[in-house]
């Protein structure tokens, strides 16, 4: 047997050894992980350590049997499964690509140490589909705990689309880029052409579902930084998109995915129930899975891979699709339709987006698109945003830079209204839930990586905002209108961070609170600590500059666009030209146009109108005024652009003579004057804000009524039909000539009392359990009149079903309206166990009666059952209906509500059945009847196997509301006779007797063959020795079968059979029986003659005796034939792997003679592109000084001094632009440079180390002391440079300006061009090396007491003035105007006084880089040629190495029993002959 180690669990390991130990070999063994899918359903996972190349078929499948064995005895559900025939003759194992194994499991076919899924097939026809725990989707213990607290539909669904959008992005340019959603009431379905998942550990479906594999949240900082609108779809962060939302949307997903290099779809399937209950209970979330063939839609619709995702028994029906692909369209607008991408602003469509088969390109609604459609024609204001931490704590620049470019819109104001108003008055009018008006209207809405963020809705930022500024100008009055205007399109990179549901902005992020305070002019600790540079049009702004910039924009929109007012054709104006009271006019042009009438926000307003302007319309109105509109002033002549509009109108208290006076006579040809007198001059905007309203006559009255009154009377008056009649007339007469008011009022003697309903409903229904609705009592005096309550009555209400049938009302709550002229009863509520004696109808009549009034008032009511609750099954379901195939054929689901209630007739159920079929009906959806049940008789049959669970579930609006489950017994078939071990061939066996057992052991008398009563149990005989038409039937009798006898075929061998029950094919069993060819005397003579021995008459005993002999002879012969087999296919393999490895060598070669040499050590090396990679690689490194101070934590570099003015190593200073320049930056200062550390003074550097009296270094001080607290050892030199010592650099030709660029934040150095001979600057020159290192944001505020940077210091110490070329050629033609040594990209290096350095190095330590390598992608694809084949290389190495060791083991293992054998055959012949 071939050696193998099992690992189940890394503590516990089973090791299977064979007699032929490998250790004294020295053979290497490998780790293979398989998980085996069985076809029972279940599966179980396996690790085997080999150090042979292959293993025998029958060995493989022993562990996977015993690993099974092993998970049954510890789970109760997988003893329900139907057993495995583990030694059927029809077993095989299927790998990813289809591909059957028989005989060898051949470990090159699979990768060490990943998982690989292999398919095990019995023979049987009853394989299954669906796997038990096929996938291990255990969450990182931390997620948990962040999970969103709420989701919404909308959210939901954008987060699949999210995964759905990642996967696309990246098919290539001309690729096909589809993402497909439909959505209906039963499923919900997510379809994308990426390049999809299967089994692989790269590629594994176990990342979609697994809360925390999120790949694309390791990819953040590639999306940081770019160009706008920064269409990077990094947007996974928090890695349980999927699950989480899936499981939000419905009960049950199906996940289907397929990559170009499988031929098989892969399945992962979620239950909702299944893992929040896992969730609390279980260390690991393990969920089903299965493997199917791809279908003719995927194949048309992907180019090989995608991924689909559907969502069965949706939480949400009747999802308005319309509105949904609005909304969707919304979201990813930049992603369906793009002007930014284009070179030539054309407009494309980056994502083909459908939403139940319609293009997102054809909707032509939504929020964004009818804004855009809103918006004026004009320039917009753009400015771009660069946020930066300032302390940088963990060294990485990801998590510490954003980047964002913000848009402001115009919406002028047309044609008598506001744009912005028209948006919403259309959102409104396509069915959108519009809470917003146009003062709360959200004006800044943000996107993130070019996704919108629903939540993030901001009013405005800072600079934005003029509502509460005091207005002293008509500029101020004008900006402060035209800032309700302009909206704000945020759109940022990755470096902002989300909430946790990806639908606003982190709310304490620093980020986040950084663009929200933009402008202004407080600070605080948060956004004290981020950098914010803003610019437009590459021009740096201050705050200041932002706001004046902005002012002036939304001036220059207002003149051009803004059409202030439209009054009406028939009203001619009045022109009046440079009034000299412009102020209290409220003007400020020279022209103003007086109309009587004015258009505006679609309604007219006219001279003379009443009008009532509310508390806080505009400044001095403290309180609500009524007046009487007289004028509107105009700005301007007509058709002039901007302009300002006033109303002038009279309050209700100043006489008519004492208001505004217009003044018009063309005969004296006279210029018109207006003068306001006592009236009032208001700003249009009341209209617009619906500060101002219109006022009727009543209204109207009342104030006047409240002005004139200062002692009014009373009376009653006896007549009821003339008391309103009266009361107007008094108040007319009054308001004209009196100073005295007559109020009339009611009686206080009650005479009636009224229950108010709405007259259209004749009945009032209630449900038990619920709360009535509001109850509401008037009280009429002896004339008709409404009159109040002069107390609260005691109320008693009552329903009565019946003469004597009364139900309790209980909770009410009585009160009376503030004024008294209504009682009301709420919160009463009836709960009854009794509603069945008044069905159907369940008409009851409301009673309402008081003890201290003369109330008593009765309602026709219907009271109808609570919602279904509880559910019987009736008759009980008995243990011996619990048969695989039976039909029940009297069955009743009975509905009760919370009360014990029959429901009532028509309430509709589903009824989820599992193991169950319904027969004739395909529906889940059923109805009650008039009594309450659910008639299931001859509609319900058991589908289960033997020893598997059944249930029944009764769900309510999604929610179930009964479940129950039951066990199907365990049954087995098994052989009650004795089988002989061997048979000759041609003979018989006879009188086999197959039994049907419990689970105890007990034979089951009731599976007995009956036709009359249709119970059909037959055991069906089949083998591959005969055909399958001659398979044999038998009948049970009680649980019995006798076979009379079986023919054996007439050659040797194995004979294997299968005994299974016809219907129940979980029943079977196999039987295997050596066939054996006997001697005897007569074949004996007929051997060749040199073989003839004279043979003696044999006994019975000695013929007993030879067969042992044969058969153990049989036995050494086989394993003599196996180890010829094994060496056979060794050295074929072998042959095999020598023509393979010459062949790679041969292509290896062709390949590397198509690209450059340092692009292959750029792969060989497997650069380092991040400051984080590279703090990691130091780190790592021995006896380094550096490695020890990068190991420090912050917190112990505080508690030693000599640590705290470290700044820091010379490689992390900064970042630069390529790999190539960080490899031969690096190859030039050499290692120890690179690793130098920077200290602040020579009094730090000096404290780095402390020495023993007798000069050798004390490694229990200082920082020897550090490492040796970290477990390392500094053992060698290492570089040191003192920042306050090093001599800066100072540019002679801008002494006045200092020695770096004006404006620049990094302070590069101002160093002329270099000159060639001819006054031109070197061709292939990319610049001083000094200038090409971006020093990290922390480091750009550390100076010296002097005031110098790191630049002119420490850099332009290493590399003073060192020029960077392109190419070798290029650094060689400028040799003239090099004085201080050069470098090119590709590999050249020229030192000071015409030094070289020739070869070619491979640095250890490079800076970090923030671009890629620029390698074409020609030259990419051959490198990843080289790549694989370098891998294919070293596999195939090893193995020849493996297959050598194993030919020598098995040849002389051959010699031995070859030998033992030939002795073994010596003596069987002469005993035998």
């Amino acid at each position: 047997m071939e050696r193998a180690l099992v690992v189940a669990n890394p503590k516990k390991r089973k090791l299977m050894i064979s007699d032929e130990d490998d250790d004294d070999i020295g053979i290497r063994r490998r780790e293979f992980r398989f998980k085996v899918l069985l076809p029972n359903g279940t599966s179980v996972e396996l690790t085997v350590w080999s150090v042979e190349t292959e293993m025998h078929f029958e060995d493989f499948v022993g562990l996977v049997r015993e690993k099974y064995l092993e998970l049954r005895k510890k789970c109760e559900w997988m003893k329900k499964k139907r057993d495995i025939n583990w030694k059927g003759s029809g077993l095989y194992l299927e790998d990813a690509g289809d591909n059957k194994i028989r005989n060898v499991i051949e470990f090159k076919n699979f990768m060490p140490r990943k998982c690989h899924i292999l398919r095990l097939n019995d023979g049987s026809s009853d394989v299954a589909q669906t796997f038990e725990n096929m996938w291990d989707l255990t969450p990182d213990t931390d997620l948990l705990l962040e999970l969103p607290d709420e989701y919404n539909f909308e959210a939901a669904i954008a987060d699949l689309i999210d995964n759905a959008l990642q996967a696309v992005w990246f098919n290539g340019k001309n690729n096909r880029k589809l993402v497909r959603v439909n959505v209906t009431d039963d499923k919900i379905s997510i379809f994308d052409n990426g390049s999809g998942m299967d089994d692989s550990d790269e590629n594994s479906l176990v990342k979609w579902g697994k809360m925390g594999a999120s790949v694309h949240r390791l990819s953040k900082p590639m999306a940081i930084g770019g160009k706008p609108p920064y269409l990077r779809p990094y947007f996974g962060m928090f890695g349980y998109g999927g699950p989480v939302a899936s499981m939000h949307l419905g009960r049950r997903t199906r996940v289907s995915s397929k990559t170009k290099h499988v031929k098989k779809v892969y399945m992962l399937l979620l239950q909702r129930e299944a893992l929040l209950s896992r969730s609390n209970s279980e260390v690991t979330w393990k969920t089903n899975g299965g493997i199917r063939e791809i279908l003719k839609d995927e194949i048309s619709n992907s180019d090989g891979s995608f991924t689909k995702v559907d969502i069965y028994e949706p939480k949400v029906k009747g999802v308005d699709i319309n509105k949904l692909q609005c909304r969707l369209k919304d979201i990813y607008f930049p992603y369906i339709q793009n002007d930014d991408l284009s070179a030539r602003g054309k407009t494309i469509t980056p994502i083909e987006f459908q939403v139940n088969g319609v293009d997102l390109t054809e909707i032509q609604g939504g929020e964004v698109a009818t804004t855009n459609l809103h918006s004026c024609n004009g320039p917009e204001f753009v400015l771009q945003l660069r946020l930066s931490i300032k302390d940088d704590h963990d060294g990485t620049r990801g998590f510490h830079e954003a980047n964002a470019r913000l848009r402001f819109v115009y919406f002028p104001f047309t044609k008598g209204k506001e744009s912005i108003e028209r948006v919403l008055e259309k959102l409104t009018a396509d069915g959108y839930i519009i809470r917003e008006n146009f003062q709360d209207f959200s004006r800044v809405s943000i996107r993130r990586l070019g996704r919108l963020l629903p939540d993030a809705r901001w009013t405005f930022l800072p600079f934005m905002d003029f509502r509460n500024k005091r207005v002293s100008s008509s500029r101020g009055s004008i900006l402060k209108r035209c800032s309700l205007r302009v909206k704000c399109f945020v759109e940022t990179d990755a470096g902002f961070k989300p909430t946790q549901s990806k639908t606003d902005l982190a709310h304490h992020n620093h980020f986040t609170v950084a663009l929200k305070n933009l402008g202004s002019k407080i600070s605080d600790k948060e956004t004290a600590a981020v950098s914010v540079e803003i610019s437009m049009d590459t021009k740096m702004l201050t705050p200041a500059q932002l706001e004046k910039e902005y002012q002036e924009w939304m001036i220059k929109m207002h003149n051009q666009y803004d059409e202030e007012a439209d009054a009406t054709a028939e009203d001619n104006p009045v022109i009046i030209v440079s009034p000299p009271n412009k102020k209290a006019l409220g003007i400020s042009k020279e022209v103003v146009r007086v109309h009587r009438i004015l258009k505006r926000k679609e309604k007219s307003w006219s001279n003379g109108q009443r009008i009532k302007v509310l508390k806080g319309a505009c400044p001095g109105i403290s309180n609500n005024v009524y007046a009487t509109i007289e004028y509107f002033l105009l700005e301007g002549f007509e058709g002039d652009p901007g302009g300002e509009a006033r109303i002038i109108c009279r309050p209700i208290d100043i006489p008519d003579e004492k208001g505004c006076s217009l003044y018009s006579n063309e005969e004296d040809q006279e210029d018109p004057t207006l003068n306001v007198g006592n009236s009032l001059s208001l700003p249009i905007t009341v209209i617009d804000t619906e500060k101002l309203v219109a006022v009727g006559s009543t209204e109207w009255e009342n104030q006047l009524n409240k002005i004139q009154q200062k002692s009014p009377a009373c009376f009653d008056t006896p007549i009821p039909n003339r008391y309103k009649r009266q009361q107007v007339g008094v108040v007319d007469s009054i308001s004209k000539s009196c100073d005295k008011r007559v109020t009339g009022k009611p009686s206080h003697c009650a005479e009636k009392y009224e229950l108010l309903t709405d007259d259209q409903s004749p009945e009032l229904d209630v449900r038990a359990g619920s709360k009535f609705p509001t109850l509401a009592i008037a009280c009429y005096d002896i004339y008709g009149n409404r009159a109040p309550f002069q107390t609260t009555p005691d109320v008693a209400i009552q329903l009565q079903a019946a003469e004597n049938l009364y139900f309790e009302v209980h909770g009410m709550k009585i009160g009376l309206s503030t004024n008294k002229m209504t009682l009301k009863i709420m919160d009463a509520m009836v709960t009854s166990n009794e509603l069945d004696k008044i069905r159907p109808g369940y008409r009851t009549t409301l009673i309402i009666t008081s003890k201290k009034i003369p109330l008593s008032l009765t309602f026709p009511c219907r009271v109808f059952p609570s919602y279904p609750k509880h559910v019987t099954l009736k008759p009980e379901i008995r243990d011996d209906q619990l048969l695989p195939g039976y039909i029940f054929k009297e069955l009743m689901l009975e509905m009760f509500d919370t009360y014990r209630n029959h429901v009532p007739e028509g309430t509709e159920v589903d009824i989820v059945v599992a193991e169950f079929e319904m027969l004739n009906h395909c529906s889940t959806s059923y109805k009650v009847d008039d009594e309450g049940k659910i008639n299931l008789s001859g509609l319900l049959k058991l589908t289960a196997g033997y020893g598997e669970i059944a249930s029944i579930s009764v769900v309510f609006q999604n929610k179930s509301i009964f479940k129950q489950e039951f066990s199907i017994a365990r049954r087995s078939l098994r052989i009650a006779s004795e089988v002989p071990d061997f048979c000759a061939v041609g003979g018989q066996l006879e009188n086999i007797e197959f039994e049907i057992v419990n689970i105890d052991g007990e034979v089951d008398t009731k599976i007995h063959h009956d036709d009359q009563d249709c119970q059909f149990h037959m055991l069906t005989i089949r083998s591959d020795f005969f055909n399958a038409e001659e398979s044999i039937r038998y009948t049970f009798k009680h649980g019995r079968c006798t076979i009379p006898s079986i023919s054996v075929p007439e050659i040797e061998g194995t004979f294997s059979f299968e005994a299974s029950h016809s219907q129940y094919t979980m029943l079977r069993q196999d039987v295997e029986v050596q066939v054996i060819k006997m001697f005897n005397v007569k074949e004996a003579t007929q051997l060749p003659e040199k073989n003839i021995l004279t043979p003696p008459e044999l006994t019975p005993l000695n013929r007993e005796n030879n067969l042992i002999s044969i058969l153990n002879d049989g036995k050494q012969l086989k394993k003599i034939l196996r180890l010829g087999e094994k060496i056979r296919t060794v050295e074929e393999r072998l042959e095999n792997c020598l023509k393979q490895k010459d062949g790679i060598e041969k292509d290896m070669l062709m390949l590397k003679n198509n690209v450059q040499h340092y692009q292959l050590d750029y792969v060989d090396s497997g650069f380092i592109n991040t400051k984080e990679e590279m703090t990691t690689k130091i780190k790592s490194m021995e006896n380094s000084a550096a490695s020890v101070l990068c190991s420090l934590t912050t917190h112990q570099k505080q508690q030693n001094n000599f640590l705290e003015d470290i700044i820091g190593v010379v490689a992390l200073l900064g970042s630069v632009q390529s790999p190539e320049l960080s490899r031969i930056l690096a190859e030039y200062l050499g290692e120890e440079q690179m690793l130098g550390v920077i200290c602040k003074s020579f009094n730090t550097a000096i404290s780095l180390e402390k020495y023993k009296q007798n000069g050798e270094i004390d490694i229990v001080h200082a920082l020897h002391a550090e490492a040796a607290g970290l477990g390392k050892a500094i053992s060698k030199r290492f570089f040191v440079m003192c920042f306050e010592n090093i001599r800066p650099y100072n540019s002679i030709d801008r002494p006045h300006n200092g020695s770096w660029h004006d404006n620049d934040s990094q302070r590069k150095l101002f160093l002329p061009d270099p000159k060639m001979p001819n006054g031109r600057m070197p061709a292939g020159f990319m610049g001083y090396a000094v200038n090409m290192i971006d020093l990290d944001i922390h480091h750009l505020q550390t100076r010296t007491t002097s005031g110098y940077g790191l630049r002119e210091t420490v850099l332009f110490s290493l590399f003073k003035k060192l020029h960077v070329y392109k190419t070798r050629e290029n650094m060689v033609d400028a040799l003239p105007c090099i004085e201080e040594g050069a470098v090119s990209l590709d590999g050249g290096i020229i030192r000071e006084n015409g030094t070289l350095s020739l070869g070619y190095g491979n640095p250890c330590i490079c800076f970090p880089c923030t671009n890629k390598l620029d390698i074409s992608p020609e030259a990419m694809e051959i490198l990843t040629q080289i790549e694989g084949k370098k891998q294919k290389l070293l596999m195939i190495e090893e193995d020849i190495k493996i297959l050598n060791t194993r030919h020598q083991k098995y040849l002389q293992n051959y010699k031995e029993k070859e030998k033992r054998y030939k002795n073994l055959m010596h003596t069987i012949k002469t005993e035998v002959f």
